[in-house]
């Protein structure tokens, strides 16, 4: 039987040595990491991050010295290895470290001094690169790109990571732009920006964002369709996120489609709400921690191109750095008609952004307790700005609602337009 408060306290001891060993000059060191899934929830005692990449997970057990309690945590930590596809995972009581090298084909855990294991990490045996893995790469990428030039560059932004045993790009730029060619493959947002994308919402939430000069980002976990958040691990496969990551991205859904019926009534509170349209800023203009790109929908309910293109980079080796802002840009074929244009605001604490407010609700639609983030109405890098208020087709007293949005626009000082829904037939 555990006690709780001396486990407690050797996993406070057994942080406090990992935290001031020499693997603080080469790593990020977390401790009590929660990890979600569309599963279950899991939580790792420490977390070694190296360049916001998962290098180990340590997991911290009162003893070792029965088999049972030994067996229970290399399940554990497999199970987490599988998650996360980082190389190493460590067990340990405080007295015994045991390695798991996941490159070492059928290979136990190694029982290391401490010492040898800090050394180890730091330095640990190079994986040779595979040619056959690569060969596998292109042909995972042949599956959706058509253009061999195309396929050529993005082949030459990867290169293979002897640490991790893992092929990922370059840096985060390269992978960005991999990223926008899958979900926007003529990238029609970053080259006509001069393209308006809509929001469709009630004239409450429109009230709400004039008067008090703020445009609500939310926070993915309190999402309208839970199923969204859960879609790609499902199809694709199954990474998960840390809780942390989760409550740090946020997201707003706007659409390319222009005072539709079908909008109306998903979304524009059944044709009594509003339209908002938004410039579209250039990429060197906007402000950092910003992701604006299209859904990528499943070409029917049998297949989704893109997600199985990344299934098979996947088995080839390939490890994206951040999977778990892009995975939130696949949606099943059923939400094709929406044409959905999503705004991701990565919120990791380095840059204000123009966020004017941090704060808690509780969704109405689910009652989850949500975080959200505003930000000031077209400020200065803000991706998106608001340029006209479209009324809706059945929105009461639509006359005196456009002359008094018309003068409270004047008032703010905000450079926008209004106008009347052209649809007559709203039923």
């Amino acid at each position: 039987m555990v006690d709780l408060n001396h486990y407690l306290m050797k996993e406070t001891e057994i942080q406090k040595i990992i935290s001031n060993s020499v693997l603080k000059d080469f790593f990020e060191i977390r401790s009590n990491v929660k990890w979600r899934t569309t599963q279950y929830f899991l939580e790792f005692d420490i977390v070694l991050y190296q360049n916001d990449v998962i290098y180990a997970i340590i997991e911290i057990k009162q003893s070792l010295r029965q088999p049972s309690a030994f067996n229970i945590a290399k399940e554990q930590i497999m199970r987490a290895l599988t998650l996360t596809e980082c190389r190493f995972g460590i067990i340990t009581d405080g007295d015994t470290y045991y390695l798991k090298d996941t490159s070492l084909a059928n290979t136990e855990f190694q029982l290391k001094e401490f010492n040898q294991l800090v050394a180890y990490l730091i330095n640990p045996d190079a994986i040779l690169s595979d040619a056959d893995k690569m060969t596998s790469l292109k042909k995972a990428l042949e599956m959706f790109f058509v253009d061999p030039k195309k396929i050529d560059s993005i082949c030459n932004d990867i290169y293979f990571d002897e640490k991790q045993g893992k092929f990922s790009f370059l840096n985060l730029e390269k992978e960005q732009n991999f990223f926008l060619n899958v979900v926007d493959n003529d990238k029609s947002l970053e080259e006509k920006v001069n393209t308006p994308i809509y929001r469709y919402t009630s004239l409450e939430t429109l009230f709400t964002m004039l008067n008090k000069g703020t445009y609500r980002m939310n926070g993915i976990v309190g999402m309208n369709d839970k199923s969204e958040i859960d879609y790609f691990d499902t199809i694709c496969l199954e990474t998960g996120s840390s809780v942390r990551e989760l409550n740090d991205t946020f997201l707003s859904s706007c659409t390319s489609l222009e005072d539709d019926l079908t909008m109306w009534r998903l979304y524009g509170d059944d044709g009594k709400g509003v339209c908002l349209e938004f410039e579209i800023l250039p990429l060197r203009d906007r402000l950092d921690n910003f992701i604006l790109a299209p859904v990528n929908y499943a070409e029917d309910r049998e297949q989704h191109k893109a997600l199985k293109m990344l299934k098979k980079l996947s088995e080839a080796n390939m490890r994206f750095v951040e999977l778990y802002k892009w995975k939130h840009f696949f949606k099943p074929y059923d939400y094709f008609v929406e044409k959905e244009i999503r705004l991701m605001f990565f919120d990791n604490g380095r840059y204000d952004n123009g966020v004017v407010n941090r704060d808690w609700i509780k969704t109405w639609s689910h009652s989850i307790i949500n975080p959200i983030v505003d930000f000031k109405l077209n400020s200065t890098g803000f991706p998106i700005q608001l340029k006209r208020i479209i009324l809706g087709p059945k929105m009461h007293e639509s006359d005196i609602n456009q002359s008094q949005l018309d003068y409270l626009l004047l008032l703010r000082g905000y450079d926008a337009k209004t106008d009347i829904s052209k649809i007559k037939n709203y039923r």
